[in-house]
């Protein structure tokens, strides 16, 4: 089993704000290319890897290119014979989330291979926090040797407050060719968002982009220290020729925001590669910037040409060097021993298998536009519904009662479920959730279960560029949303076990330590009476009650339709007794390799129905914009509405509400919005006098019906500029207390 991990770069570049350059990224960097300098232009090839996670070891498969350490290590060495004026640096997350392999121990395999690998600084990434802080400074320090190898090159996180010695602001390094190089890195201030909370508490984090543009400004025109190639710190300051800014985020975010002092950009944290040549940043300067990827999959190399007269850069570049390329080089035999070694060490627990007949199961995900796969967290999917029935039906309460819900947020699923033998084994259970989480279950109302439900899109600003976290819930939970919809008022039905959720009934919800304790910002289950019905399931970490739910459910498939549906609806006035509407969908099919996808859908309003072709495209041009359609919704939309009507009959209804339903089926007749969730349009008959409900003859808002009664739709009120009246509810769902109104017409 492997992992569709590669996440594919952004290509839309001209669209991006101020965009002047297209990125480089199928370019191919063969090692030391600009090596030679000619007369006064030094070409500096600037190496950097991101978002690591103990992904040590070479996998290329069908599904995956990783080159793991040993095969960049050997790149980088020949790299750096080519072109002395060479440079490896690191952008956060090199350790946690990991592997089996190094994750089983302590993640010291990875720190033991990169410390053999001569980087020269890594930014501080929110997952080298994962332990906590007293882990951290012993990795550093190298105060516990027993339980942790000693990190033996700086970590920087210069908007950070709170460490001491620990971290570096900057490091600067003089070329071979006498060109200083300084390195500043900083991550974003939403870091305890992303933690157990109080693992950060003691920590103050600044705004990064204005402490890094001061402190680029301070090392060009007052300098700062060179490190020596022995690692000391000279002791005169010297004015930096160049500065690289290593921001621990979104790269195609964050250049806009760099100012003229910067003279390129390292990113991560995202999990996309991007490769940016000769883009804006906030003053009109012209800068490049890159961000490898993940796991190994690319090696990113950010090129400048320094011209030495001039006294600046005068060219730069953004270098994507695939995994494929990397490997050519072969081994380094320093770090192939420590791989080697770490492998062996886990490889009898690693293979032990746990079921032969499981299906195939998959994260969801996204393409870029050369149609390169990677992982989307803003979608359901066949391997979140799977982990969602784990934390339902695998355990009970404290005192022996049922679990009601399970849930896990996609970013706690880190590969794909899906060999083609069907063998899963206990290796293949830790990549799926590496985390070591306990589990925990919460009780909350209905209202308060909904309110989770809306927290799924998420605020974009600087700190984050993903519209939506998706929660993946156990099968027996199905909801509909409007994503046409402010935030916060997007949910339109929830269904427990096939009924109507009760916003005052309690209900126990179960999932990981990190995502219940508030992780993601689903700060639902911080609410006072939520947090203190907190209690923790004994014995098992999260990996082993999956591996435990495998084993007992051997011939385990995934679910055949989705559990959350998009649902727009937009009224047309009404004419000759007919209601009519505009129904587009969202978020029908899976998006794994041959999972269910609805390529046609039924939409059945009232008596009347009409079918509409999907879209299953897993491209998504505005994937970091709140108009997202693929990561916010996940794949399989309507790309125009599905124009419906239903004639309103009112003979012998006087004062009473007709409800028109809408239902919507795929092809094969499977139901993916019922009737039991109450979709569709309200019709308020006229008083038996033949007047309509606040005003007297029809006008607008009333028309007539077949037997010529004036009737009046009920709508809701309109919540902004171009947002349609949606959904009305049935009578029984509205009193879930969705804050849907309706208004008199007429």
């Amino acid at each position: 089993m492997r992992t569709l991990k590669k996440i594919g770069a952004m290509m839309a570049v001209a669209a991006a704000a101020g965009a002047v350059g297209v990125p480089a990224a199928a370019d191919t960097q063969t090692a030391g290319a600009g090596g030679s300098q000619q007369s006064d232009i030094v070409t500096l090839d600037l190496y950097n890897l991101t978002d690591i996670h103990g992904h040590i070891e070479p996998v290329f498969d069908k599904y995956t290119s990783e080159a793991g350490l040993s095969h960049m290590a050997c790149y980088l060495g020949k790299a750096r014979k080519a072109n002395p004026d060479s440079q490896f640096t690191l952008l956060g997350d090199n350790i946690g989330a990991s592997p089996f392999t190094s994750g089983t121990q302590n993640d010291n395999p990875t720190v033991e291979a990169l410390n053999k690998m001569g980087v020269f600084a890594s930014t501080i990434g929110n997952h080298e926090f994962d332990k906590g802080l007293d882990v951290l400074k012993a990795r550093i320090d190298g105060s516990d040797p027993t339980h942790y190898a000693k990190i033996n090159f700086p970590y920087l996180g210069a908007n950070i407050s709170g460490m001491g010695t620990y971290l570096k602001n900057y490091r600067m390094w003089q070329s071979p060719s006498g060109v200083k190089v300084a390195f500043i890195g900083a991550i974003e201030d939403d870091v305890a968002t992303k933690l157990f909370p109080g693992t950060v508490d003691s920590l103050t984090f600044a705004k990064p982009v204005p402490v890094i543009n001061d402190l680029a400004r301070e090392l060009k025109t007052v300098g700062g220290y060179v490190t020596g190639a022995d690692g000391s710190t000279g002791t005169e300051k010297v004015k930096a020729d160049v500065v690289i800014a290593m921001f621990d985020n979104d790269v195609e975010r964050s250049y806009p925001q760099m100012g003229k002092y910067v003279d390129g950009l390292m990113g991560g944290d995202t999990h996309k590669p991007y490769y940016f040549t000769k883009v804006r940043g906030a003053e009109g300067n012209i800068l490049s910037a890159v961000a490898s990827g993940s796991f190994t999959d690319n090696l990113a190399n950010l090129q400048l040409k320094y011209d030495r007269k001039a006294g600046k850069v005068v060219d730069s570049a953004a270098v994507r060097i695939p995994a494929a390329e990397v490997k050519k080089c072969g081994d380094d035999p320093q770090v192939k021993a420590v791989t080697d070694a770490a492998a062996a060490k886990s490889e009898s627990i690693k293979n032990t298998v746990i079921t032969s007949k499981a299906g195939k199961f998959y994260r969801a995900s996204q393409e870029d536009a050369n149609h390169v796969k990677g992982e989307n967290r803003g979608a359901e999917s066949t391997l979140g519904g799977l982990i969602g029935d784990v934390m339902k039906n695998s355990f009970r309460t404290l005192d022996n009662r049922p679990i009601d819900i399970g849930v896990v947020v996609a970013g706690d699923i880190r590969s794909d479920l899906a060999t083609d033998s069907g063998k899963i084994t206990v290796g293949d259970v830790f990549k799926v959730m590496p985390w070591s989480n306990e589990i925990n279950y919460v009780t909350m109302t209905g209202a308060q279960f909904q309110k989770l439900l809306e927290q799924q899109w998420k605020e974009l600003d600087a700190k984050s560029s993903r519209p939506m976290l998706k929660l993946n819930f156990s099968s027996n939970v199905k909801y509909t949303y409007d994503p046409a919809r402010e935030r916060g008022q997007r949910i339109t039905s929830v269904l427990i076990d096939g009924k109507l959720i009760d916003p005052q009934a309690k209900y126990t919800v179960a999932g990981s330590s990190f995502l219940l304790s508030g992780g993601d910002s689903f700060t639902a289950f911080g609410d006072p009476e939520v947090k203190a019905s907190k209690r923790t399931v004994p014995n098992r970490l999260d990996r082993e009650w999956f591996g435990q739910y495998l084993e007992k459910n051997q011939n385990v498939q995934p679910r055949k339709a989705k559990s959350s549906v998009g649902v727009s609806v937009k009224e047309e006035p009404l004419k000759d007794g007919m209601v009519k509407a505009k129904v587009s969908l969202r978020g029908l099919s899976f998006s794994g390799v041959g999972e269910p996808r609805v390529e046609k859908v039924t939409v059945k309003f009232g008596a009347n129905s009409v079918t509409a072709s999907v879209n299953n495209t897993l491209y998504d041009p505005n994937a970091a914009q709140y108009s997202a359609i693929v990561t916010a919704d996940g794949i399989g939309h309507t790309d125009t509405p599905a124009d419906v009507s239903a004639r309103v009959r009112c003979s012998g209804r006087a004062g009473q509400t007709v409800h028109i339903p809408l239902t919507v089926e795929n092809e094969a007749g499977t139901e993916l919005v019922g009737a039991v969730q109450g979709l569709g349009v309200d019709v308020t008959c006229p008083a038996a006098d033949g007047s309509v409900a606040g005003g007297g003859a029809p006008g607008a808002g009333a028309s007539v019906s077949a037997d010529k009664t004036p009737v009046k739709v009920n709508r809701l009120v309109r919540t902004g500029a171009g947002v349609s009246a949606i959904l009305i509810l049935s009578a029984g769902l509205l009193g879930m207390g969705l804050s849907l109104r309706k208004r008199k017409i007429g």
